[in-house]
């Protein structure tokens, strides 16, 4: 099925890594049935020249965001199989062939996704640390998905027909993906996680972006999603280690703030902590595995810095959730007959 793939990248800057990304499509074999760049907000940048490379260009004169730049690729696109990528990560050059034979496994799949390598290029601690989190939890979760990711994701074009695309609502890098996955499946479909499909992510993370994406743009995003759908599976970000981590940062944190009203907080602190530490150690391990001990040092301060931005947003989002719920509850009530 390789020879139906079409291959879609939303982009609103051309900057090295989009003509890296392009060199590396430039490489594959066999080749995508198609390439379409959108451009999403013309300001009349010049794609870079990559011989070999046939590309359909798409020029969005507003900025819209990634949901409405994909779907405006998918609406262009004629092969069967719709391959999202972002414009940041370098493709193997068996991608065709791999996500081709993904969906000729059996129960066919309605969607494919893989994960980034354990090899990003950017060398400082943030950057490491984001992808090799990124890269152990795919690595680690059920091949059965309840999500979607568009780093490098492919769906049977007629199914995102028929889910109606992307939801444009998000104006920015979000959850957008995982929100079709979750209509996905909702509808019964089927998405694979395909272990052996790896890409390298070349973003270069700094700890304010790492702050601003995992607090704005995913934690208080998908914690919505969470109450909109009533579904928080034992996989994923949202296993049973990260919900457990979640509230036992917070207990930390909680703890240690009460040090100087009371000294007993302070073994309870101790308490937690390590308890946190032994519920996260398989990742600490391959941390440690991965890029020695100072690295993994520098880790542990990130990923309870990881866990209470969660636990901050999904606190915000559920009392949020629960002050709309009254507000119905007195609604009705105001306007019931008696």
């Amino acid at each position: 099925m390789y020879n139906s793939i079409s291959l879609i990248i939303p982009t609103n800057k051309v900057d090295d890594c989009f003509q890296q990304c392009l060199e590396s499509i430039g490489r594959c074999a066999p080749p995508p049935l198609e390439i379409i760049v959108v451009v999403d907000g013309d300001t009349g940048q010049v794609l870079p020249h990559i011989e070999g490379v046939d590309i359909k260009t798409i020029r969005l004169q507003v900025c819209g965001g990634p949901s409405r730049a994909r779907n405006a690729g998918a609406a262009e696109a004629s092969g069967d199989i719709l391959l999202f990528v972002d414009a940041d990560v370098l493709l193997p050059e068996n991608i065709c062939l791999s996500v081709g034979r993904a969906f000729t496994l059996a129960p066919t799949p309605d969607a494919v996704f893989g994960s980034y390598d354990n090899k990003p290029p950017a060398q400082n601690t943030v950057s490491q640390y984001k992808n090799l989190l990124h890269h152990y939890t795919h690595q680690h979760s059920s091949r059965e998905a309840f999500t979607f990711w568009t780093g490098c994701g492919a769906i049977l074009r007629q199914r995102f027909v028929d889910l109606k695309g992307f939801n444009e609502e998000y104006l920015q890098p979000s959850i957008e993906d995982i929100e079709l996955g979750y209509r996905l499946k909702q509808a019964g479909g089927t998405i694979l996680l395909d272990k052996s499909i790896k890409v390298k992510h070349l973003k270069k993370w700094s700890l304010p972006a790492m702050v601003h994406t995992d607090f704005f743009l995913r934690a208080i995003p998908w914690s919505r999603l969470i109450f909109k759908y009533g579904m928080m599976h034992n996989d994923m970000n949202i296993n049973w280690k990260s919900r457990m981590s979640v509230a036992l940062c917070s207990l930390t944190l909680l703890c240690f703030l009460l040090i100087p009203v009371n000294t007993l907080f302070l073994p309870a602190t101790s308490l937690f902590f390590f308890l946190c530490l032994a519920v996260n150690r398989e990742i600490f391990l391959f941390f440690l595995k991965q890029r020695g001990i100072f690295f993994l040092l520098k880790t542990i301060p990130l990923h309870f810095l990881h866990f209470l931005l969660s636990s901050l947003a999904f606190c915000m989002v559920f009392f949020q959730h629960q002050r709309k719920k009254m507000v119905r509850t007195v609604e009705r009530r105001a306007f019931s007959p008696e």
